[in-house]
């Protein structure tokens, strides 16, 4: 599924001491360099509904139709690519990107590289990692573990639930999976939401995984798509 497609993951735990609008900004300049990689397909930045507690405070998503950007391949950084990097550095940023591949939705029906549904949508985003883990079977019970099951069951209509997809790195990363579950009217901070949100966490997991889940939202002028 989407096995042609690249996503580009990228999780912030630090934003930098500048604080979230030069953190915006200074992603969006990144963007637009990425921008001029003929492969680039589309980016948008998440933002965490809980920017106290949560773990990742922001997680770009990016599309790309091959492997050949630096951010998969290193020794393709150009230099300019290379001053970039060292800004984001410097500024206080830490980031953990990664390359995956959409290996499964819930509907059958690839989510990637599409926009979100709508502006207001809301994004659960879950991570999951271990040391010395057989992932052999992991996938055929992605549905159960994961807990879309569990969000597909538990959803009720108006929330708007669209679908889950399950990502798999393609590049070294410390993460086994990745999921990414779409709302388009969930209500931000209801009942609900919260209900959800423990049931996720809480879900049982194969022996030696741990896992993050936070609620996002897309910040809609981030969604930067190819320009010719």
């Amino acid at each position: 599924m989407s096995a042609k497609i690249h996503n580009l993951l990228n999780f912030f735990k630090k934003i930098g001491s500048e604080g979230h609008e030069a953190f915006v900004v200074g992603w969006r300049h990144t963007a637009d360099l990425v921008n001029q990689n003929p492969h680039f397909m589309r980016t948008q930045l998440h933002k965490n509904l809980d920017q106290e507690g949560g773990l990742y405070k922001y997680v770009n998503y990016a599309q790309f139709n091959s492997d050949q950007f630096a951010g998969f391949r290193r020794e393709l950084a150009t230099p300019e690519w290379r001053e970039e990097m060292k800004k984001s550095v410097a500024s206080g940023r830490e980031a953990i990107p990664g390359g995956f591949f959409e290996i499964a939705t819930f509907s059958g029906q690839p989510m990637t590289p599409a926009k979100p549904l709508k502006d207001t949508s809301v994004f659960l985003v879950s991570t999951y990692q271990g040391e010395n883990i057989d992932v052999s079977e992991m996938e055929s019970s992605w549905k159960e573990w994961s807990g879309a099951s569990l969000i597909k069951e538990q959803s009720p209509k108006e929330a708007g639930f669209h679908d889950i997809a399950l990502y798999k790195p393609f590049t070294n990363s410390p993460f086994l999976y990745v999921t990414r579950a779409e709302f388009t009217d969930l209500e931000k901070g209801s009942k609900f939401a919260s209900q959800l949100l423990d049931a996720v966490r809480n879900n049982a997991l194969p022996n030696g995984v741990t896992a993050n889940s936070d609620f996002y939202c897309v910040i809609p002028e981030s969604i930067l798509d190819k320009t010719e």
